[in-house]
């Protein structure tokens, strides 16, 4: 009787066991199989701005822009403003939505008009350099340090009126 009851046990050991095992290597086995879908990489900041000056609006389709170098909160230029201003341009091309002026070479141009893409941002300079380059609207910046990056607020403006017809911001973290 106590080998019968010895023996019950072992194969409630054996049976437990072999269950245990079986439940893990399932749950390795099907870890496995469930493959997570992949993630969308997040959007760049600078391409965020594109996008979003790039939507079609309801009533207005302009045709030619450029963006002026971005400024500091006191209407300085900022020390990154050439540098987002440029890879602002490049995106703009790339969303296909705008006739985009290259900055440097529109730069002699304005010189010769005694302005640049540096100017204060006033709406008599903006008009000023809209006629110069036959532009329809104008994308201007600020940018405002913060922590390890900075704030870039830009504004696409209508020439002819001095509307903000989009804004938008965004933070690009600044490897230092």
């Amino acid at each position: 009787m106590n080998m019968l009851h010895h023996l019950g046990w072992n194969l409630h050991f054996k049976l437990l066991s072999f269950f245990l095992i079986f439940a893990l290597f399932s749950a390795c086995y099907l870890g496995e199989e469930r493959e997570s879908k992949p993630k969308k990489p997040p959007t760049p900041p600078l391409e965020q701005l594109a996008v979003s000056l790039s939507e079609r609006g309801l009533y207005f389709h302009p045709e030619r822009l450029v963006v002026l170098t971005f400024l500091d909160n006191e209407g300085k230029k900022s020390p990154y403003g050439e540098i987002l201003a440029e890879k602002l341009t490049t995106e703009l091309v790339k969303k296909d939505r705008y006739l985009v002026l290259d900055r440097l070479a529109n730069q002699k141009v304005l010189k010769e008009a005694g302005l640049s893409l540096d100017s204060p941002t006033d709406t008599a300079t903006l008009r000023k350099i809209g006629e110069v380059l036959k532009l329809d609207v104008i994308i201007t910046g600020i940018v405002t340090p913060y922590q390890d990056g900075v704030f870039v607020n830009t504004r696409l403006i209508e020439i002819k009126t001095g509307l903000i017809l989009k804004a938008d911001e965004v933070y690009v973290r600044i490897d230092g």
